[in-house]
């Protein structure tokens, strides 16, 4: 065999020889354990993973976000257009000299009278009561005692409320207390450990408080 060709097998060795080593580095073996005992073993990249799912169950709370701090909405669907502008940012009734603090976690929460989506949006801009519609969840396992959160706005139970549902129907309701300041309430709810839920925001009223403020639930 010539030089010449000694050489390029060479090279051919060398660079298969990188190639599967740069796969093994990056590449690993994700090992599902079954059931029956077989293990499927499942070549993947561990930096290229965010989130595991399987698509005929009910999500886990840890899919929708319960404090609106991913600023969107994922994990819930809406109808009507009284949620268009959540979740809002910053304590917005503070801004428009509401004179009721909102007292949301973090930096974003449902405030329904409020239109002020991100920080570069001028501070104390609001869409009103006039909207109505729901914000509804996606359905989620309840695995734990109780739940809370932050819960403001109107104090209409009939048209400003937060509702659990279980197989669709609500099995508990709360309301504000005609302020845009919210406070915490919570709900006992191991009666129904292990059963599918879904949160349901309700806005049903157009006229004075027809809005609901919602913010960071958590089961504990």
């Amino acid at each position: 065999m010539s030089s010449k060709r000694l050489f390029y097998v060479f090279l051919a060795i060398l660079i298969g020889f990188l190639i599967s080593v740069t796969f093994s580095f990056v590449y690993a073996d994700m090992q599902v354990e079954l059931k029956n005992g077989m293990t499927i073993n499942v070549p993947v990249n561990k930096d290229d993973i965010v989130r595991i799912t399987f698509g005929d169950g009910p999500a886990m709370p840890g899919r929708i976000t319960w404090d609106f701090e991913t600023g969107d909405l994922r994990g819930w669907a809406k109808t009507g257009d009284a949620f268009n502008f959540q979740p809002t940012y910053g304590d917005n009734p503070t801004a428009r000299n509401r004179g009721q603090a909102s007292q949301h976690q973090g930096q974003y929460w449902i405030g329904g009278f409020e239109r002020r989506m991100r920080p570069a949006d001028p501070p104390g801009q609001i869409q009103g009561d006039g909207p109505q519609g729901a914000l509804t969840s996606d359905a989620f396992t309840i695995t734990k005692r109780s739940m809370n959160f932050l819960l403001g706005g109107g104090c209409d139970v009939n048209a400003q409320r937060i509702e659990l549902l279980i197989d669709g129907q609500p099995v508990f309701k709360a309301t504000g207390k005609c302020t845009e300041t919210m406070e915490r309430v919570a709900w006992n709810v191991a009666q129904y450990h292990g059963r599918s839920a879904q949160i349901r925001l309700v806005d049903a009223s157009s006229g004075g408080w027809g809005h609901i403020n919602f913010d960071d639930l958590r089961f504990e």
